[in-house]
């Protein structure tokens, strides 16, 4: 009898180190399906830091790189639906499974979004040796008679892989797609001239932009970049059929109570709301982007069916 209470107290020793007062996980763990260093990362670190701040306690950042994300969805998607375990994750969330039928994972059912985080866009950039200085003169260098520019990629299945072949399409040229275990993979090629072209997330090519290794053509978004002022949005550069913004998000397996899903947007929000992460999204040209629970949801379920229409018009496979 002595030994059942002493089991039945060390029972709930063990649940207390594992659950807060406020339902919340004493650990909390935040998959990124990106390699370290790349503009997802990045962010992923400023907001993980301010919401350990916020928690008062470690919020831990895992890059779980490859396949254009699905290694990291995945294994979120079969985690223990506690809360312990968060997916911070782009459009490729909803981009890769249509590309990689063998995800192993629905990127609608198997999932419960917590909350949007912010919404940003990329820069098509060129390696200085490619005597480029605009889109259109890259359009009609391609357009010529020398064998097809190639374009580096974070990775099949990855956003810049799709928005660089959407403008391929729009455009009506041709790039051979050179893809990339990451951004930063891809960036040191592109930095050594190896592979001319790249579409990249501002927090990456800013830097070497200012510095002058990488030219930016254009970005992607509806609107002007703040942190790149000069540099014409695609559709300014003649192409109105192109608009392509970033969004970025928070998921939980599904199956998270909803208690909990509710509470981690709360305390998502917050940190997102911090003058740390603000300072930090307005230096690299993001804008947070907060929704509720159900709101994501709804926008996720539409960019599925959205980007599915798209990457079969693309043609999109795995290379």
């Amino acid at each position: 009898m002595r030994l059942a209470k002493k089991c039945a107290a060390w029972l709930l020793v063990l649940a207390a180190t594992w659950v807060r007062a406020d339902g919340l996980p004493n650990e909390i763990r935040i998959l990124v399906p990106v390699t370290a260093g790349s503009s997802l990362d990045a962010r992923a670190r400023v907001i993980a830091e301010a919401l350990g701040q916020r928690l008062k306690q470690r919020v831990i950042v895992d890059n779980r790189a490859g396949a254009g994300g699905t290694i990291g969805a995945h294994a979120v998607a079969r985690s223990k639906p506690d809360g312990s375990t968060l997916l911070f994750t782009n459009n490729s969330h909803v981009i890769s499974p249509h590309i990689y039928p063998s995800a192993g994972y629905d990127p609608v059912k198997d999932f419960a979004a917590v909350t949007q985080a912010y919404v940003s866009g990329m820069v098509l950039v060129a390696h200085p040796s490619l005597e480029v200085a605009s889109l259109k003169e890259l359009v009609a260098l391609a357009r010529g008679p020398i064998p097809p520019l190639s374009y580096a990629s974070s990775g099949n299945g990855s956003l810049p892989h799709l928005a660089t072949e959407l403008f391929k399409q729009i455009a009506g040229i041709d790039m051979l797609h050179v893809p990339y275990r990451g951004d930063g993979q891809a960036l040191a090629d592109v930095l050594a001239g190896r592979v001319p072209v790249m579409m990249s997330g501002y927090v990456v090519a800013f830097p070497h932009i200012k510095a002058g290794k990488l030219r930016a053509l254009a970005v992607t978004s509806r609107q002007r970049a703040g942190i790149l002022p000069e540099v014409p949005t695609i559709v300014e550069a003649g192409y109105p059929a192109y608009a392509l913004d970033t969004w970025t998000g928070f998921f939980v397996p599904a199956g998270t109570p909803a208690e909990l899903v509710d509470k981690l947007n709360l305390e998502i929000a917050g940190a997102l709301a911090t003058s740390a992460v603000q300072a930090q999204f307005a230096a690299t040209g993001a804008e947070a982007a907060v929704t509720s629970p159900a709101q994501f949801a709804a926008f996720v379920r539409q960019e599925w069916e959205s980007y599915g229409k798209l990457v079969r018009k693309l043609h999109l496979t795995v290379d």
